[in-house]
């Protein structure tokens, strides 16, 4: 489950910024390249966001991560049946299997536990997709403002390109452009908005990445080789009103 801090809503966005920093950001014959996820998840606005997040609801996050580590606490015990204080490849494939008597033992704490813990989350979870579709809506007009600057007839995602120049990489100069036009956004959400579906999915994505990174930090300083089950299934699962999100309309 994702823990809500400053440090860890930042890393990847910061991890983005350094991958693209650097790279030249002129177009070749008319065509450039602009990554939307990179541009929207680096912009200093979703930055800020987190960091006030992370201080508007440090109560219930807190809260949540307390119980969150109970509860893995729990599942590591359960799992744990040789009782030695480390958990085996065999220990966590039985953990993972609910058809095992230790799996549905897992489960079925997962299953009481997780409700409260992700109704803690959810006011930060909401507030945080609010801010990343607020950014959303302007790459749009940045990307459009930095092609008509670099003469750029056609801009692809990179994905969709086997190979292009570096320079042919104009993502950093969106970034800079949606910095300059909305250095900050609002994480107060109208009461009955719901989030596109395009942002619940690069909220999870985020998330998860996110969760990834803070497990790989965690085996390193602990030294494990495998981790426990997430208490909640991972990052992504611990959204569930952004997935009811209407269809976005615009990028």
């Amino acid at each position: 489950m994702t823990k809500f801090s400053t440090i860890s809503l930042t890393a990847l966005a910061i991890a983005t910024t350094v991958a693209v920093t650097g790279v030249a950001s002129a177009q070749t014959a008319g065509i450039a390249t602009a990554s939307p996820d990179a541009a929207i998840l680096s912009a200093k606005a979703f930055v800020a966001a987190n960091s006030q997040i992370s201080t508007t609801y440090k109560t219930q996050l807190d809260q949540a991560a307390a119980q969150d580590t109970a509860l893995n606490g729990q599942i590591r015990t359960l799992i744990d049946t040789n009782k030695d204080g480390q958990i085996s490849q065999a220990e966590l494939q039985a953990g993972q299997n609910p058809q095992s008597s230790v799996g549905a033992q897992v489960k079925a704490a997962q299953e009481k536990a997780s409700p409260a813990i992700d109704a803690l989350r959810q006011p930060a979870i909401k507030a945080q997709a609010y801010a990343l579709e607020m950014i959303s809506q302007k790459y749009e007009p940045a990307l459009q403002t930095v092609a008509r600057a670099k003469n750029a007839s056609i801009v692809l995602a990179p994905n969709a390109i086997q190979y292009a120049p570096p320079a042919t990489d104009i993502t950093t100069a969106v970034i800079a452009e949606i910095d300059r036009t909305t250095p900050s956004v609002s994480i107060a959400a109208p009461a009955n908005w719901q989030p596109s579906q395009d942002t619940v999915q690069l909220l999870n994505q985020y998330r998860q990445a996110v969760y990834v990174n803070e497990l790989r930090r965690q085996q390193a300083a602990q030294g494990t080789a495998a981790p426990t089950p997430s208490a909640t299934g991972g990052a992504a699962a611990t959204t569930p009103a952004p997935a009811r999100g209407k269809k976005n309309e615009g990028r």
